[in-house]
């Protein structure tokens, strides 16, 4: 594989991985960015938490379809348009003062909406032109690919959620066991 083509495959997977992880935490735990949309939005709660599924189901949506040959042109459009509604969104949670975490994965975070945000919304923007500008025949093959992103799938899952999981694991103390 050449150099073009491991970028590109890395960037895709990565990309891939984020976005899934982003849009299934949201999914399964969207009260954190629903708070966070009352406030910056200004809306109900209800219409906040319709809007936080939205996004987690685009989310969603996009990184899978950064992983078939045909839709990955138009994920990584998509992808370039949410990084760069994160880096806005990111700017706004920043100059309002906001104390509130973006709940991005689905879990809150140490640091309110900010800075971080807008250099992650960056960043999801150059991966997401850097699939859009390279050769999408030097990408592995959508077999392999999925191998690599269900790989960082659970990587980033593992580490995002590593409280839960060390929750999961650790057996429960105090607790009496009956026979």
């Amino acid at each position: 594989m050449s150099g073009a083509g491991f970028l590109v495959t890395l960037s895709t997977s990565f990309l891939s991985a984020v976005l899934l992880c982003s849009g299934l935490g949201k999914l399964a735990t969207p009260r954190h960015t629903r708070q966070l949309f009352v406030e910056l939005l200004r809306v109900r709660r209800g219409t906040a938490l319709t809007l936080v599924r939205a996004v987690a189901v685009v989310e969603t949506v996009v990184g899978a379809g950064l992983l078939l040959p045909a839709s990955r042109g138009a994920a990584a459009a998509a992808a370039t348009g949410l990084g760069a509604s994160f880096a806005a969104a990111g700017l706004v949670g920043w100059s309002r003062r906001t104390t509130l975490p973006c709940g991005c994965f689905g879990r809150p975070e140490r640091r309110p909406l900010g800075v971080t945000n807008v250099l992650i919304g960056a960043a999801v923007v150059v991966l997401g032109v850097v699939v859009l500008a390279l050769d999408p025949s030097a990408v592995l093959p959508p077999d392999r690919m999925a191998i690599v992103t269900a790989s960082l799938v659970v990587g980033l899952a593992l580490l995002l959620w590593r409280g839960m999981v060390v929750d999961l694991v650790r057996p429960r103390t105090g607790a009496s066991v009956k026979s």
